[in-house]
């Protein structure tokens, strides 16, 4: 039964756009106040320094995290207006901070002081160190002059970044097929289809819209369709090559202004790798395991293919980009056949959302209880408390499952409010999705990539309540390294290649029944074929990302994207000319640009916790309490790399990612 003896009212939903931008105004004045104090300091001390504006981000880091999450999910488009500017003045205040060079001297000499360091507990030396880098990272240690020319460069880069966006949303292509030519298509996809007469032909428009084009790649069986389409869509925006080698030029520009040789070592140097040489070599040990993996079902892909071509009379020429998913589909159906009606009963939304909290309940040994009359942001929304065995509450946290207007469209977990010792305060999260809204006579269906995903964001809500370190900045799984921060939600995600867990998750909306074992290893094997070139394809896009970035040369990116993809993907456009790199906005986007490696190396760091937990434990309660104590509660209070390793007893490696799958 819901409970409604929990006070919830740590965090508001209910304040109005105006009490949201005096709120944002109100700190911002404060903040500005505090670091004016801070750099009258004649005597610069962890005391003096550090603290006060540790103090300051654990007081209202709850408010902008709730800034940015009203922007997403409320109703009232004057609350999600006010959220969205004031989230703006915040980023815009925090980089006119960040490049305060009396602050960064200040917080220097605490940093370069040796003996008080020493003193210091691990957690608040950290604290010390993440804030020289950070402040140091956005051109405090520059020169006046300097510090002018790192904006000029930032404000080019985010003008290039914007126009390389809007060209991939305004030069959407399109093409005319004939019903013929869009042979192997479903009939629901000539459903409303805008068509006209050509010639006395019914020609239907396909455009390159995600949908649109994903459906005719997979399922249309001439392959001059797929190799027309595919060429208007890696060829639409010609005018973003020019951008990005420009942006790859900036940036370049800009790391070496900040003391780097490269963009790539500037990129890199706060996360898990720390070095691009680091990144590579990882990257390099993936490839070298999947290239074993994928040249086997490449194999596979072009028998069936020249089988094809040569049942019809032709010759056979190659295996290209445009047959990739054509056959890989074809060989998926061919070789699991698994009657999806009868997989859906078991993927009814409100059942699989119940199993996956009862899984994670018992997991981590806590209490879960659903409240009623919760305040929150919508009528649908219901918020759980969180205690553990003992009963000592844990913090708090809510399900936004249900689609509506203007509403955020993902499965996303997000931090609300920091667990946080210093402040005796307790974590609050929040999962959001966007599913249609059941009856009790209609439910609704999820297909299997959304249970993955609900597995994975429901962990890292889990994860954000079960840490609570003393400086809110962290705190959860956001606060992690960028390539660590996916890590759990990954090994939560490769937990249902466990027959056993997914059977502990899903169950029959009618009887109520677990899905039985013979199905749940079908889907789990379906789910493995094709991953060997599915993970080269990620391999070779992060390995061009440093590449492009770890230069000081100039770079002829689209090039180099084409060499590297038929070297690494073992499948190439031949001879076709193409500017596939064109349509990469994380290529793009400075923030991102050199971390496309972050990706995998998560997912090695998931798999390696998963191979622990389940493989050497037998997921049994020891094990997830390990887990718990030894990894999850520590969050980022430690580099994750020291974290992984000491519950791993050795360095994470690539190992155990490739063993999933093979």
């Amino acid at each position: 039964m819901p409970s409604s003896d929990f006070d919830s009212a740590a965090v508001r939903f209910d304040a109005t756009a105006d009490e949201i931008l005096g709120q944002t105004m109100s700190m911002l004045s404060k903040e500005r106040l505090l670091l004016d104090e801070v750099a009258a300091t004649k005597e610069p001390t962890f005391e003096s320094v550090i603290k006060p504006i540790g103090e300051m981000y654990n007081s209202h880091e709850s408010a902008y995290k709730l800034n940015k999450f009203l922007h997403k999910v409320s109703s009232n488009k004057g609350v999600c207006d006010a959220a969205a500017e004031s989230e703006a003045l915040e980023k815009d205040f925090k980089a006119e901070c960040l490049m305060r060079e009396d602050i960064y001297q200040l917080i220097r000499a605490v940093y370069d002081n040796q003996e008080e360091m020493e003193k210091l507990e691990a957690e608040d030396k950290r604290l010390v160190a993440k804030m020289e880098m950070k402040y140091r990272r956005e051109g405090a240690a520059l020169s006046e002059e300097k510090r002018k020319e790192l904006v000029k460069l930032k404000v080019q880069l985010a003008k290039l970044e914007l126009a390389f966006q809007r060209n991939i949303t305004e030069q959407e292509g399109k093409a005319w097929f004939t019903r013929g030519e869009l042979a192997g298509l479903p009939e629901s996809y000539f459903y409303k289809r805008q068509s006209k007469q050509v010639g006395g032909d019914e020609k239907f428009m396909v455009t390159t819209g995600y949908n649109d084009y994903l459906q005719l790649m997979k399922y249309a069986k001439l392959e001059a369709t797929r190799r027309a389409m595919f060429l208007i869509q890696n060829t639409r925006c010609a005018d973003n090559l020019k951008l990005l080698e420009e942006a790859i030029k900036l940036r370049l520009e800009k790391a070496q202004l900040l003391g780097y040789s490269t963009h790539a070592e500037y990129a890199l140097e706060p996360l898990m790798a720390q070095t691009p040489q680091n990144a590579y070599n990882m990257l390099s040990e993936l490839r070298k395991q999947f290239t074993e993996l994928g040249t086997k079902e490449l194999e596979e892909l072009e028998a069936l293919k020249q089988a094809d071509i040569e049942s019809e009379g032709r010759v056979y020429e190659g295996f290209y980009e445009w047959d990739r998913s054509f056959y890989a589909q074809m060989l998926l159906q061919k070789r699991h056949p698994i009657n999806y009606e009868q997989v859906k009963g078991y993927f009814s939304l409100l059942h699989v959302v119940s199993g996956i909290l009862e899984t994670f309940q018992e997991m981590f040994q806590l209490k879960l209880t659903e409240q009623e009359n919760a305040k929150a942001w919508h009528s649908d929304v219901v918020m759980y408390k969180v205690e553990d065995a003992s009963g000592k509450p844990l913090g708090h946290f809510y399900l936004d499952l249900f689609t509506r207007p203007n509403k955020y469209s993902h499965i996303s977990a997000f931090s609300l409010q920091a667990g946080c010792k210093l402040n005796d305060q307790l974590p609050v999260a929040a999962l959001v999705c966007n599913f249609n809204k059941p009856t009790a006579s209609t439910p609704v269906f999820l297909f299997q990539h959304e249970v993955e995903s609900l597995m994975k964001e429901i962990g890292k809500v889990f994860q954000n309540l079960l840490s609570q370190p003393k400086w809110a900045q962290f705190h959860g799984f956001d606060a992690l390294e960028p390539d660590c921060a996916n890590a759990h939600g990954q090994m939560f995600e490769a937990s249902l290649m466990n027959p056993n867990i997914l059977r502990k998750i899903t169950f029959h909306y009618k009887t109520n029944e677990s899905i039985p074992e013979e199905l749940a290893l079908k889907l789990i094997a379906a789910k493995n074929e094709g991953t060997g070139l599915v993970h080269l394809r990620q391999v070779f896009l992060a390995m061009y990302d440093l590449a492009i970035n770890n230069s000081e040369d100039t770079v002829d990116a689209n090039e180099m994207f084409n060499s590297m993809n038929s070297d690494i993907s073992l499948i190439s456009c031949g001879s076709t000319k193409t500017l596939v790199v064109t349509k990469f906005p994380q290529y793009m986007a400075d923030e991102l640009a050199g971390t496309y490696y972050a990706y995998l190396w998560s997912q090695a760091c998931g798999a390696d916790m998963y191979q622990e937990v389940f493989l050497n434990n037998n997921g049994d309660a020891e094990a997830w309490q390990k887990y718990r104590t030894g990894v999850v509660e520590v969050g980022a209070t430690q580099s994750s790399s020291a974290v992984i390793s000491e519950y791993l007893g050795r360095d994470p490696s690539a190992n155990a990612f490739v063993r999933l799958f093979s």
